[in-house]
């Protein structure tokens, strides 16, 4: 069943109309139109407030909720049948030949895992890597993936050619040491997720927050945890305070990442406690959200609104208790949460960080 059929399926079991259920996530009906009739995909920052909205996970959405359901065709249905009575053993034997057919070769020191991020995880337990920075060059190394530097022009900040020789090419005209280390990491993500198939797989310019494909997101979300790993953020976090100032001198001391992807791995990381915020003129431009729906627009009580109207001459950061209400959706009358919001005039944009008690 596709993401459509599941966003419609599930509106329907709650009763909204579309309209309904574009007001609860904080989007508009055309676009849960679109959703629905297959017109677009929903993007990662979309299929969050949905799930919000329907009070399930983002993988639900994706996959469905019994795996059942979204087997369509009778060839699907007669291997997930057969699976049942299969042993161990020869389960793992399927596998490698499911491998083989799509993909001409098979990665045998892969274990069986369910989620992205669990294969970061696996990387970094596998080849005892403890110490950060995180060099990614060094992991795609021991995996046998060859990195180059290369003039992509404006086609892609990196491209994955996939095979029994995985090749990686990064633009050589990106001249952020970040943004290098970061498209690198997506792109090692798509050589080990065993269901990315394709041979060929791209890192655009655009933001990952936008993008309506499932497989980046998939690679996105072990990227992030590859550079930031959780147990790391969480003994940083628990000595440190959660704000820009402490987020800063992570990033740049000890992650040598900036301090907007620190800040995003650690919404991936905690969705239940962060989210971040980018703003412009009084428009919120991007969000990297947990499991709070944030409203589409600036509250002009915030302390990021006071950065449009009263914009200080060099870098600032403006923070404090606000009430939840100004930035989430479904906001408890009493409820309070920690603002942090930065704003730098070189960029003109803010970025707001906050913290959910």
């Amino acid at each position: 069943m596709s993401v459509g059929l599941i966003i419609a399926k599930k509106r329907r079991e709650f009763g909204w109309s579309q309209t309904d259920l574009a007001n609860k996530a904080g989007l508009k009906p055309p676009t849960i139109s679109q959703y629905e009739s297959g017109v677009r995909s929903p993007s990662y920052e979309a299929l969050i407030k949905l799930s919000n909205a329907f009070g399930v996970t983002t993988d639900y959405l994706i996959t469905g909720e019994e795996i059942s359901e979204s087997i369509i065709d009778p060839q699907t249905k007669i291997f997930m049948n057969i699976l049942k009575y299969l042993s161990p053993e020869k389960k793992e034997q399927l596998l490698q030949q499911a491998y083989y057919i799509a993909n001409g070769y098979y990665f045998n020191d892969l274990p069986v895992l369910n989620k992205p991020a669990d294969y970061a995880d696996y990387i970094l337990k596998k080849y005892s890597i403890n110490e950060l920075p995180i060099d990614v060059y060094s992991i795609a190394e021991k995996l046998n993936i060859k990195v180059l530097i290369n003039n992509l022009g404006k086609e892609a900040e990196g491209i994955l050619y996939k095979g029994k020789k995985n090749l990686i090419i990064i633009n050589s005209s990106i001249k952020n040491e970040d943004r290098k280390k970061f498209t690198v990491s997506i792109l090692i993500g798509h050589v080990l997720i065993p269901w990315h198939l394709q041979s060929q797989y791209s890192r655009k310019s655009e933001s990952t927050l936008l993008t309506e494909n499932i497989q980046e997101i998939e690679a996105n979300e072990f990227a992030a945890t590859l550079i930031a790993p959780r147990l790391q953020l969480q003994r940083d976090f628990i000595k440190n305070n959660v704000c820009w100032e402490n987020i800063k001198q992570l990033a740049m001391k000890k992650y040598a990442i900036s301090a907007f992807s620190l800040a995003n791995c650690l919404v991936n990381y905690s969705k239940d406690h962060y989210a971040v915020i980018q703003s412009e003129s009084f428009k919120i431009i991007k969000t990297f959200q947990g499991n709070r729906p944030i409203k589409n627009e600036i509250h002009p009580e915030s302390f990021a609104a006071s950065f449009f109207t009263n914009p200080p001459e060099q870098e600032e950061i403006r923070n404090g208790i606000v009430p939840a209400r100004f930035w989430i959706e479904d906001a408890k009358p009493d409820e309070t949460l920690y603002e942090d919001s930065i704003y730098n005039p070189i960029y003109g944009k803010v970025l707001t960080l906050l913290v959910m008690k």
